[in-house]
């Protein structure tokens, strides 16, 4: 029902209004008495919400920059594919580099009046954010696409031809490696528990471990993930 033009009014609308909202209701404090969490509250109830000082990251109220955040990937991507009909499309994607890298300098410097906060979703969070990663997009769209560079990038093509399957693949065998449980000693242990801390964390130490296991975490997803893509699987909407 809107013109694509009139889009980036709407998301200055939205984050401008929520920003006030924040302001107005105690939006930055991290108890019960910040605007958001009273509204979740007394709409979705305490025994549907985060257990955490009353503040739930995917509210209701912060679904109001999230949209904002989605039509900003939106316009993103209409530049992106302008960027394909492009003559130059060097330039093009230069000209683009120039504005995006705006965009995030723009959510750094009004995050002194505006924290970069995912849990609230604030505005600075998607300006930065989505700024970021889209100048990261646009970037490896130069090296692979402009530049010709691309073999390096094949293992990561598994993802991204099947994106929408290999993120509910994630939180599915998240969920089944903290939930399936097998015995070990005297008690019994998470799938989750024992790759961490019983195989890597005595070799690679808490941090290291930790990032040690999101590696093979990645690496699970992947295999499965190139058996679809090395098939011509592809599962889209």
């Amino acid at each position: 029902t809107m013109k694509h033009k009139h889009i980036p009014y709407l998301i200055a609308g939205l984050l401008t209004g929520y920003f006030i909202l924040l302001m107005c209701g105690n939006g930055f404090a991290y108890n019960e008495t910040n605007i958001l969490s009273v509204v979740d509250r007394a709409i979705l109830t305490p025994a549907h919400m985060y257990k955490d000082n009353g503040i739930d990251p995917e509210g209701l109220l912060s679904t109001i920059p999230a949209i904002a955040h989605v039509l900003l990937g939106f316009c993103v991507g209409r530049l992106m594919l302008d960027g394909n009909k492009s003559e130059d499309r060097a330039s093009f994607l230069n000209s683009q580099l120039i504005t995006l890298f705006i965009l995030t300098f723009s959510g750094f410097l009004l995050s002194y009046g505006c924290p970069i906060n995912k849990k609230i979703w604030s505005p600075t969070y998607v300006l930065v954010t989505c700024g970021l990663a889209s100048s990261f997009l646009a970037l490896l769209i130069w090296i692979i696409d402009v530049k010709g560079y691309k073999k390096w990038s094949m293992f990561f093509e598994a993802f991204g031809v099947n994106p929408l399957f290999m993120y509910v693949l994630g939180g599915v065998l998240s969920i089944l490696f903290g939930s399936i449980s097998f015995p070990w000693g005297n008690s019994s242990i998470s799938i989750h528990g024992f790759l961490y801390n019983i195989v890597l964390m005595p070799v690679f130490g808490e941090t290291a471990g930790s990032l040690a296991f999101a590696l093979l975490f990645i690496a699970i997803n992947w295999c499965i993930g190139y058996q679809l893509y090395k098939r011509k699987i592809y599962i889209k909407i």
